[in-house]
């Protein structure tokens, strides 16, 4: 219903505006600029109606949230995975265009964890930047990886132990390896360990 009292309102606003120019110009010529009233107001209301008719859906958000009350409110709705895990040594993949990093990470009981994405940079170290400088947080002895139950993404890693320095950064998951599939974001890669996928990425 909103639509459509928003389109009476556009439409209104210009045939208002035709006959407000049409009264005053009776003899049918129109200066320059009435020419282009009509125009002006139409797109002036359709502008005012988003926020007239549309209740908050046009209007900014203004309360944006802190991770913390994201994740307590993920929490609360019991949308949120926290998975434990204890590192013995890891190495990265560079990444190939914008995917983000990639880690394969030996756990303490033998299995491997790849970890893959964009949130991985948060806890790369930074030292060109004075405002955002910080030692290297990740990978590290032991971490808990915060998750969204439904869409599957990492929200956070919450970091503990001692961190520790990747052994060896891989050349970049090439087309081929992405046609016959990589592992996916928090799997825990079967059928080979650390050393043979360690081997295997860096001749790649």
């Amino acid at each position: 219903m909103r639509v459509v009292f928003a389109a009476l309102f556009v439409f209104g606003s210009m045939l208002g505006t035709v006959a407000m120019v049409s009264s005053h110009f009776d003899n049918g010529h129109w200066p320059l600029w009435a020419k282009f009233a009509p125009a002006v107001v139409m797109l002036s209301a359709l502008f005012a109606s988003l926020f007239i008719f549309n209740g908050s859906g046009f209007r900014p958000n203004l309360s944006r949230k802190t991770l913390a009350e994201q994740i307590s409110e993920l929490e609360g709705q019991g949308r949120l995975i926290r998975q434990q895990f204890q590192a013995v040594r890891a190495f990265g993949v560079a990444e190939f265009e914008d995917e983000g990093l990639h880690y394969f990470i030996e756990l303490l009981d033998g299995r491997v964890l790849f970890l893959s994405g964009q949130y991985l940079y948060d806890f790369e170290p930074i030292s060109d930047d004075p405002e955002l400088n910080q030692l290297r947080k990740f990978p590290c002895t032991e971490f808990e990886v915060l998750r969204h139950k439904d869409a599957g993404y990492v929200i956070d890693i919450n970091c503990a132990g001692t961190v520790f320095e990747p052994e060896l950064c891989a050349p970049a998951f090439t087309k081929d390896d992405w046609k016959r599939g990589i592992p996916a974001d928090g799997e825990i890669v079967e059928g080979k360990g650390y050393e043979a996928l360690k081997r295997e990425r860096a001749h790649a």
